[in-house]
């Protein structure tokens, strides 16, 4: 996004949402991949706090996720046949208990055929698993940490809030902003820039 031009005051970056993915496609990683996410969530933490866009991060409008991953397997009607009842020996209720138990044994063969597709896809290296977060600092205020950081060089110990020490937001900063891509030359590059805009 070029900062430097108006934004509509109708376009709120909140639509975009990024879902929370276990594997993505390898080849797409760089191009459309998490650190496009981390920026993503970073500039909706700049609008959140209602930061000016003119010092907002210097870089080019996150490249989004198109399309997701949907695996089909033709459904053969034939494959699961309803359990006959038998009103004279059996309740509906022993019938239904029948019929999950047979429709469960054809989902679990499904799922072991989707199962084995992906794995195959997995060791040919089409899918790179993303490694899970485990902070248990709530994501939406790890952002606007590193977006105060970012934009109005804060210092960390005037971010200490609710019982999170300035080293642990300190922490948790560095790590937001490695994973966007975004190292010291670029936070210095923008706090200067931003200087000499006021």
């Amino acid at each position: 996004m070029d900062n430097s031009e108006k934004r509509s005051p109708n376009l709120s970056l909140s639509v975009f949402r990024v879902p929370r993915y276990k594997y993505f496609p390898t080849q797409e990683m760089k191009r459309e991949g998490p650190r496009q996410w981390e920026r993503l969530r970073i500039l909706q933490a700049c609008e959140r706090l209602e930061i000016p866009p003119k010092l907002w991060p210097k870089m080019a409008f996150p490249q989004l996720p198109r399309q997701r991953l949907r695996m089909f397997i033709p459904n053969r009607p034939e494959k699961f046949n309803l359990p006959p009842f038998e009103p004279l020996v059996q309740s509906i209720a022993e019938w239904r208990k029948l019929t999950h138990a047979a429709f469960d044994k054809t989902l679990d063969e499904y799922a072991a055929k989707f199962q084995a597709q992906f794995q195959e896809a997995l060791r040919q290296g089409i899918y790179t698993k993303i490694p899970q977060a485990r902070d248990t600092t709530p994501a939406d205020l790890r952002y606007e940490w590193a977006a105060r950081r970012l934009c109005y060089r804060t210092p960390y110990k005037e971010l200490e809030n609710e019982g999170y020490t300035a080293e642990r937001i300190k922490q948790s900063v560095l790590q937001t902003l490695k994973n966007a891509g975004l190292g010291k030359r670029e936070i210095t590059a923008n706090a200067l820039s931003s200087l000499f805009e006021r």
